[in-house]
């Protein structure tokens, strides 16, 4: 639980756009994570309740014009409505998978308090992390964050994956498969949990 003494957690949302969380290419298979909508909106509906900090992140792919994540599709590009922004939340626009990339985003976490204060002694403030792709910009989120020296969380049943096309054998493999595989392999990098475990810790 977040008190006077322990710094509250800063929320940051990968990617939920519209082209993603319900309009996505068939060709990338099946979509993981039937209670991603609801979770997002519990997990925001809780920090706007306390006055928790709250980043969202927004990807625009300018290397494939075919990507409905590109800004040349708005209606696609858009960030769903399931975690539009509200008030002065800010938006970080990425091109790469990490947004703690040439986005500002990094600059905005540390003086959040990320690395625990300007002076580096302080607790440092955890950054819980939601949103798309699992197996590839929520992992390149929380890999990149860690080693940047975050101590990150990651809600996985509020982020998904797609399906895709095993390597060796050319199998599909579903998103459900792909996303079980991608949070397994964050474990080693960052705290795995649950919405409802997460909201629990914080006190909900």
């Amino acid at each position: 639980m977040a008190t006077q003494s322990t710094p509250s957690p800063i929320l940051l949302i990968i990617d939920l756009q519209q082209g993603l969380v319900e309009s996505s290419p068939a060709d990338w298979g099946s979509r993981s994570t039937p209670s991603l909508v609801s979770n997002a909106k519990h997990l925001l509906s809780t920090w706007r309740s306390r006055g928790w900090p709250i980043l969202h992140v927004q990807h625009d792919d300018i290397s494939d014009d075919t990507n409905p994540i590109a800004a040349i599709h708005p209606e696609t590009y858009a960030i769903h409505p399931c975690a539009a922004p509200e008030g002065d939340e800010p938006v970080f626009v990425k091109n790469v998978g990490s947004p703690f990339v040439a986005s500002g985003l990094k600059a905005k976490v540390e003086e959040l308090g990320a690395l625990g204060g300007k002076d580096g002694k302080g607790e440092k403030r955890k950054i819980v992390v939601i949103g798309m792709d699992a197996a590839q910009c929520v992992n390149d989120t929380t890999r990149n964050g860690t080693d940047l020296g975050y101590k990150i969380v990651v809600v996985g049943d509020a982020t998904a994956a797609f399906g895709m096309e095993d390597w060796i054998s050319g199998k599909q493999i579903t998103g459900e498969e792909t996303h079980r595989a991608a949070m397994s392999m964050l474990c080693g990098y960052a705290t795995v949990t649950t919405t409802e475990k997460a909201l629990s810790v914080l006190g909900y």
